[in-house]
Parts: C-alpha cells; sequence; structure tokens
C-alpha cells in the first residue's frame, strides 16, 4: 500500500509538471502584444477595485468636505507629478524596448530631469496656493507643504518606472508594484483613520508613493536593466534614440492630458464646494478603468512597433479586440452604476450615478482616440499626437466651465463625452492624417 501511494503522488506530479510545462508553453506563444495588454489591465483592473475600496472607506471615515479636500490635493498632485516628469513614461515606453547597452543612462537621466523639475513646480504650487487655489489652503503649512512637495516628486518618479517596466516587457511586475501600492493605502488609511487623523487620505498617498518606488527600482536596477542591457536588439527594431523635438511635442500633448483629466475635480471644488468635488471625483474614478484598458493596448502597440516596425498594422486588431470588451464592460457598469456607487455612500449613487454613465459612454470614442495617438507615437507623427489631445483638453476644459454652473457636477461628465466624440468624429472624417500608408 505504501509503495502504491508513493507510485499514485508521483504520477500526479509528472502530471502536474507536464500541464505547467504546457502552460508555460502556451504563455510563450501568446502575441506580446495582447499578453502584456492584458496584465497591464488587469494591474489596471485590479488598481480601481482595491482604489473603489480605499475610497469607499474614506467615505465612511471622513465626511464629504474632508474627503473632496483630499481628493483635489491627491489630483494636485498626479497633475504636478505628470507636468513635472515631462512624459518621459510614454518615451520610456517608446524607446527602452530597443535601447540596448543604453537602457541604464536613459532610465537615469529621465529620473533626474523627472523628479528636479516636479520639486520646483510642487514648491511653487505650495507657496501660491492661496492665489491659485484656496479650496487647498490646509497644504500653506510646515508640515504638510514640504510633505506633499517631496511626495509629488516622489509621484513623478512613480509614473516613469511604469513606463520603464512596460517598455522593458515586465508587465507583471506593473500589476505588482501597483498592486503593493493599493494594499499599502489602504492599511495606512485604516492607520490614520483610527488615530482621527484630519488628512490622512493625503498622508497614505504619501507614504504609499515612497514605499512603492524604493520597492520597484531595486528591482529596476538590479535586475531588471542589466538583463535588457545583455540583449541585444532585433534586426528589425527602431533602434533610434528620443530627440528633443519627439520629447517636447510629446510633453505639449501630455500636458494638455493631464489638464484634461485632473483639473476638473479641482474646478469643481472651488466652483461647487468640496462635497460636490467628492460626489463627481469618485463617480470619475469607477470607469477610469476603461480608459486604462485603451491606454493599455496603445502602449503594447508602441512596445512591439519599436521591437519591429512590422507590427505597426496591428493597431486594426487593437481597435477590433479592445472594441468588443469595451462594447462589454460600458453596458454591464451601466447596468450597475447605482449599486457601484452605494459602495461610498447614498450620497454619492443619488449625485454621481448620472455622471458616471456619461463618463463610461465617453469610454466608447475614447477608444479610437487613444489608438491613435499611441500609433502616432510610435510612427514619430508628434503633429497628430499634439494635435488630438490639445482638442480634447480645450473642449473638454471649456464646456467643464461652461456647463458646471448650469447642469452641476453633470456638466463636466457631459463636458468628457461631447469631448471624446467629437474628437473621435473628427479623426473618423479625416482618417489620411493618422492612418498607416499601405505596404509596398
Amino acid at each position: 500500500m505504501v509503495n502504491n501511494g508513493a507510485g499514485t503522488s508521483a504520477a500526479v506530479l509528472r502530471s502536474v509538471r507536464t500541464r505547467g510545462r504546457a502552460l508555460l508553453d502556451s504563455a510563450k506563444g501568446y502575441d506580446p502584444l495582447l499578453r502584456n495588454a492584458h496584465v497591464l489591465t488587469l494591474s489596471s483592473l485590479l488598481t480601481s477595485l482595491f482604489g473603489a475600496l480605499y475610497w469607499a472607506l474614506a467615505a465612511h471615515w471622513y465626511d464629504p468636505a474632508t474627503v473632496g479636500r483630499n481628493f483635489a490635493a491627491v489630483s494636485a498632485m498626479m497633475f504636478l507629478g505628470g507636468i513635472g516628469q515631462l512624459n518621459l513614461a510614454n518615451a520610456m515606453v517608446r524607446f527602452v524596448p530597443s535601447a540596448g547597452k543604453r537602457t541604464g543612462r536613459l532610465v537615469g537621466l529621465a529620473y533626474l530631469a523627472a523628479s528636479t523639475l516636479t520639486l520646483v513646480f510642487a514648491a511653487g504650487l505650495v507657496m501660491l496656493i492661496p492665489v491659485l487655489s484656496p479650496g487647498l489652503d490646509f497644504l500653506h503649512s510646515w508640515v504638510l507643504g514640504p510633505a506633499f512637495v517631496l511626495a509629488t516628486a516622489g509621484y513623478a518618479v512613480f509614473n516613469l518606472q511604469d513606463g520603464v517596466l512596460t517598455g522593458l516587457r515586465r508587465a507583471d511586475w506593473v500589476a505588482l508594484e501597483n498592486g503593493l501600492f493599493s494594499v499599502e493605502k489602504i492599511g495606512l488609511l485604516v492607520l490614520f483613520a483610527a488615530v482621527g487623523a484630519q488628512n490622512g487620505i493625503l498622508v497614505s498617498w504619501m507614504i504609499g508613493i515612497a514605499l512603492a518606488v524604493a520597492v520597484t527600482n531595486t528591482f529596476v536596477f538590479g535586475r531588471a536593466v542589466p538583463r535588457h542591457e545583455r540583449t541585444p536588439p532585433k534586426a528589425r527594431a527602431d533602434t533610434s534614440a528620443p530627440t528633443f523635438g519627439y520629447l517636447a511635442a510629446d510633453y505639449a500633448g501630455a500636458i494638455c492630458w493631464l489638464a484634461a483629466v485632473n483639473l476638473p475635480p479641482v474646478m469643481v471644488l472651488n466652483r461647487l464646494g468640496a462635497a460636490d468635488s467628492a460626489y463627481f471625483s469618485l463617480a470619475w474614478m469607477v470607469p477610469f478603468a476603461l480608459y486604462c484598458f485603451s491606454s493599455n493596448m496603445g502602449y503594447s502597440l508602441v512596445v512591439e512597433s519599436a521591437r519591429d516596425i512590422s507590427r505597426l498594422d496591428d493597431y486594426r486588431r487593437v481597435l477590433r479586440h479592445s472594441g468588443r470588451v469595451l462594447v462589454a464592460a460600458v453596458v454591464l457598469l451601466i447596468a450597475v452604476a447605482p449599486l457601484a456607487l452605494r459602495l461610498f455612500g447614498r450620497d454619492y449613487a443619488d449625485h454621481g450615478t448620472v455622471v458616471l454613465w456619461l463618463l463610461a459612454l465617453s469610454a466608447l470614442p475614447n477608444l479610437l482616440n487613444t489608438t491613435v495617438v499611441a500609433l502616432s507615437r510610435a510612427r514619430r507623427r508628434m503633429g497628430v499626437v499634439v494635435g488630438v489631445l490639445a482638442g480634447l483638453s480645450t473642449v473638454v476644459l471649456a464646456l467643464t466651465a461652461l456647463l458646471l454652473p448650469v447642469l452641476g457636477i453633470t456638466g463636466a461628465g457631459a463636458a468628457w463625452l461631447i469631448g471624446q466624440t467629437l474628437v473621435a468624429a473628427v479623426l473618423l472624417w479625416r482618417r489620411s492624417w493618422w492612418l498607416p500608408a499601405p505596404p509596398r
């Protein structure tokens, strides 16, 4: 009986090994264009779910005015960190895959430039808060102000490291570090709420960013970059280095996008008050995962085409695959919107459901806009990148300012849907601006 048991155990182990090898072989054969995009999307989805849990806990433990002020401060941090990192995260996605032996130097210079400039921007905001945004006056202090400045510089590096890992085709580590960041924030929020810290929401972000940056870059510079430098680029890779013109144009487009994403919560705060800012901000969080899915597909397209320029034509595949997923996701999200917002509380569902519907619908035209931007980055058609993002930002911010006094926070949601739809309509009308030339 002992021998039979041992033989059975050995057979089970052999079966497990065989199936494990089959799964690994299948994963290796899975097209990296979809594999990396799906891993990045899984990361975004988990981050969104953890984020929803985080803000649900914050909404139950803090009053709406406190949530609104802290959310606006986090939005300001993200906006300044995005501006200060010079959009080098997208440059890392575009140029790291084929950088070869230049990878370490390229990443190091990007980190240095981003952190230095972000420190300057964040310090300027803190000093000018009474003039620029009175709603954030709680940051104008000798303790929270410097901490905000340092955390914003850390957030710039946090953004950059995602671009570096994506360019290195280590989407698994993007998921890991974002998961680590999400869990850290929740644990810190529980701690600060328990001790009654008034600004515990913002401080949990600050400490979580510092820990995530330290852990991730130990892996990046200790293992991932050296291994990438030992692997020569493919024969059909685009091994060109970033130019000043490319970076300047990409930066201009990124500023427009960051303004469109991060300024509406601040506009709502200053125009309608902290409570309405909270209702709008948490409603915006829920469908933002749909935007991340489109962005992740675009990033994967840029990485694979940088490694092999013949993959530019895969933009059609991206649109078809992503379109099917997004239509199903939008229908589901619209159906469960009231229930989703009730996680934050009854007031959030009463005030934010219509906004969530509008923002979810805007993810459909955003797919085309995001894919065009990614394709144009890969082809170095930076005029198209700037044109799309500047046009979108102008329409969204202008309509937000016009519609807030009339429709309240619903006007901010309508501004996003109208802006995305108008830009997508123009791109469909003028396809010659961005479509690649037919192969000879």
